[in-house]
């Protein structure tokens, strides 16, 4: 995903969109402030038709094996007696 600043995607929007329909999600990063995500409004139609709420979402996401990175053990502490 492109991340673009928030000047820089004010001043070439029209490519953002192109990108955003092209090439996936796009995001713009404000300074001190919460990033956001352009898509297309045909994925954003399909996640708010297909999913009640975030949980809905994640829980049913259609992922395949690899599309998430291996899991490392959690880390164990040891405590001394």
């Amino acid at each position: 995903m492109r991340s673009w600043s928030i000047s820089e995607a004010r001043a070439r929007i029209s490519e953002v969109f192109d990108a955003a329909l092209t090439d996936g999600p796009q995001r713009i990063e404000r300074r001190d402030r919460d990033a956001v995500v352009v898509i297309p409004e045909a994925i954003w139609d399909t996640i708010e038709g297909n999913y009640a709420d975030i949980a809905d979402l994640v829980l049913g996401a259609p992922l395949e094996e690899g599309d998430l990175l291996p899991r490392r053990p959690a880390r164990v502490l040891a405590l001394d007696d």
